[in-house]
């Protein structure tokens, strides 16, 4: 396997880690709803490195070659991790509006009916918008519906980021989330943090090809992240 590349690492706090945001199942780890300026952002900055402004006209290895990084800490919420573990590592490796999202990855729709509960990943899904557009989109029943009604808050706060991001080289610690060390130098818990520190980015590197090697997922190699209990709705 070839060495891990890191040239820009965002990370942020998380609140919840119920398997909805991020969504680490089926073998896509995909940040769909919460977090509206950092996914904007990422999006904004691809579209830029590929001189287009259309995200669908983005080519995947333009995506891939930027070596972006997201990482998700464990905050006090989170009472059962370690504070300040990591839950979760994705490389960005495409970006998708999200009538495309759903569109092509029926997977991700969630499944609250017929007897499908919170242990199953299909409870889970995050491909929960049908259009770009919050005046045309359909909110499906979802953790961020009021069960069959749409909540309006959740809906806009969703679609004014824009984009999805979405991985299939990714870890999900889940409850086991581990120290690193970095905690310092990462997200202290306000919106979210960019880092490209040289010095940083290395030593992260060094755990993604050390580590955490065996349990990174890769394309033909998919690790089964645990279904995690407990709902809720993301902050920020």
């Amino acid at each position: 396997m070839m060495a891990n590349r890191v040239d820009e690492l965002i990370s942020y706090v998380m609140t919840v880690d119920s398997g909805f945001a991020p969504n680490p199942y089926f073998g896509l780890c995909t940040l769909a709803c919460c977090k509206p300026k950092l996914r904007a952002g990422v999006g904004n900055r691809v579209m830029k490195a590929a001189g287009c402004d259309d995200v669908r006209r983005v080519p995947a290895d333009v995506v891939r070659d930027m070596h972006i990084w997201v990482v998700g800490l464990a905050g006090r919420a989170l009472t059962r991790y370690a504070y300040r573990g990591v839950v979760y590592a994705m490389q960005v490796m495409q970006v998708m509006d999200f009538a495309t999202y759903f569109q092509k990855h029926p997977e991700k729709r969630p499944c609250q009916t017929g007897g499908v509960g919170p242990d199953d990943p299909c409870w889970h899904g995050d491909a929960i918008y049908t259009t770009n557009s919050p005046r045309t989109a359909v909110q499906l029943r979802s953790e961020h519906s009021y069960g069959d009604r749409e909540n309006p808050a959740t809906k806009m706060h969703d679609l004014g980021g824009r984009y999805v991001l979405l991985s299939d080289h990714f870890v999900h610690f889940g409850q086991r989330a581990p120290l690193t060390g970095l905690e310092a130098r990462l997200d202290e818990g306000v919106g979210f943090s960019i880092s490209r520190d040289t010095g940083l980015l290395r030593a992260f590197e060094g755990l993604l090809d050390g580590e955490w090697s065996d349990e990174l997922s890769v394309a033909g190699k998919v690790i089964r992240s645990e279904v995690v209990s407990g709902g809720g709705r993301c902050r920020g």
